[in-house]
């Protein structure tokens, strides 16, 4: 009977990361390609609901339409309100590291005329302080190491914080 219960509740938590495997490779594909950027869109407004992170790659998805439209008005559009629905899942889990992540890295690529990059430096003083108490989600240690790389390229960390992230990534 014990063994049962334990499987039943560590086989939903193996479930949901690999549903989280599978959306982080979505994601990445949806970058570079506007069919899947169309397809991970419809898929990630179905499944927002499931946790915070599901409602933080819904944001996402929503401004990468933004970077696939052509037109001007719709890329503006897609953008503002992907960065609605990123700023309501870091409220929502304000200690989610993924979620910051996301915010952190598409707010790094947004021209700094839009004036759409208001959470920068929160977002990296997060980062670095989950880090530092080892505080990573549900992560791998690979997805963890691919993201902070990430953030120590965008060259926006402070010499003390480059010192966490650098010992976070031994």
């Amino acid at each position: 009977m014990i063994r049962i219960l334990l499987l039943l509740l560590v086989l939903p938590l193996s479930v949901f990361s690999t549903d989280l495997d599978k959306v982080r490779s979505q994601f990445y594909q949806a970058v570079e390609n506007k069919a899947a950027a169309e397809k991970f869109v419809s898929q990630m407004k179905r499944e927002q609901g499931i946790s915070a992170v599901h409602l933080a790659y819904y944001g996402s998805a929503q401004t990468l339409m933004g970077k696939h439209a052509w037109n001007p008005y719709q890329k503006l559009a897609h953008l503002k309100s992907g960065m609605q629905v990123l700023s309501a899942a870091a409220k929502k889990a304000p200690d989610e590291l993924e979620i910051r992540f996301l915010r952190f890295s598409i707010e790094h690529y947004l021209p700094t005329f839009l004036g759409m990059s208001k959470h920068l430096d929160e977002d990296r003083k997060k980062i670095v302080r989950l880090v530092q108490r080892h505080h990573y989600g549900g992560l791998s240690k690979e997805v963890l190491k691919n993201m902070l790389k990430f953030v120590v390229e965008t060259g926006r960390l402070k010499q003390h914080e480059l010192e966490i992230i650098n010992q976070a990534m031994k």
